[in-house]
């Protein structure tokens, strides 16, 4: 079993990277960061930054010379372009490539021919392509939702406002796990380098819905009068997708585009009934456990 010692991140000062780094270090790895501007002192002295070019095959290659594994959490635009830091990372000698993905529906082919998912796809196929032919290994974290991202946005509901929109029944189930359990679960990946090999591992620590989220901020809260409205998750999907078809790729568009894929429980797969949490050492949240959790966003 080929033993992973050095990982590069690219990303790493996004809303995961930095969760992704804190893992990697505590679990061992010697860390490198890849970045397009380094800023002195965002990082101990033993860690090793690099300014690259991402656009760049030749400069990113020359960073990743001597890296056994890259971890891609970059963002936006960002995903579709990560070929050309697959090629560096083949080019330099890397045996595992973790792509940015970690969402939930992602890993259901009903979704590809969608906006924004499709770059997704893109850079899974070009993976598979190049370790068909034996140039590198990949590894696709499926993580669901961000719950940290869940209890701080009103994506589900709105804490601090007391409002909720259900979707569809409220009852939409969907995966969701935290910014530091995805971080745990990518060390863990690395360090079962065989049974992760080419594969696509699903964590979560707990599976969501509007009215369960809801019905525990009653019990805790009895006192505070919910706002509650209604949408329909196949209603807002259309609308997005003829608002894209128009030109328009304002978020409004796309969080319309999330609710009606990501958001819409089973019709796309967005909770995982199988994990590989034991592999890779995530428990799920006891219902203790996330009530706690809202009770923090009551007080």
């Amino acid at each position: 079993m080929p033993k992973i010692e050095t990982v590069a991140i690219a990303g790493a000062s996004g809303t995961l990277g930095p969760h992704v780094f804190q893992a990697l270090v505590n679990a061992g790895f010697q860390v490198s960061i890849l970045t397009r501007s380094n800023k002195p002192g965002a990082y101990a002295s033993n860690i090793n930054v690099f300014e690259v070019d991402f656009n760049s095959v030749e400069s990113l290659t020359t960073a990743l010379k001597g890296v056994d594994a890259v971890v891609s959490t970059v963002g936006g635009a960002a995903v579709g372009n990560q070929t050309v830091l697959i090629d560096a990372a083949i080019a330099a000698g890397v045996k595992r490539f973790i792509p940015s993905e970690f969402g939930n529906v992602t890993t259901n082919p009903k979704v590809e021919k969608f906006p924004v998912y499709s770059s997704v796809f893109k850079i899974r196929n070009y993976l598979q392509e190049k370790a068909a032919a034996g140039k590198l290994s990949w590894t696709v974290l499926a993580c669901g939702a961000f719950l940290d991202l869940v209890l701080n946005t009103p994506t589900l509901l709105d804490f601090q406002n007391h409002t909720v929109t259900m979707l569809d029944e409220g009852d939409n189930r969907i995966s969701s796990t935290s910014l530091p359990a995805v971080g745990r679960a990518i060390a863990a990946i690395l360090q079962n380098f065989d049974a992760t090999e080419n594969r696509v591992m699903h964590v979560s620590e707990a599976i969501l819905t509007q009215n369960q989220l809801i019905g525990f901020a009653k019990e805790i809260r009895p006192d505070i009068e919910w706002s509650i409205g209604k949408e329909q998750s196949s209603l807002l999907l259309q609308e997005s997708l003829e608002e894209f078809g128009a030109g328009d790729f304002s978020v409004p568009t796309f969080m319309k585009l999330l609710k009606g894929t990501a958001l819409a429980g089973d019709t796309y797969g967005a909770a995982f009934d199988v994990t590989d949490n034991e592999l890779l050492g995530i428990k799920e949240l006891a219902p203790a456990d996330l009530k706690k959790l809202i009770a923090e966003k009551l007080a």
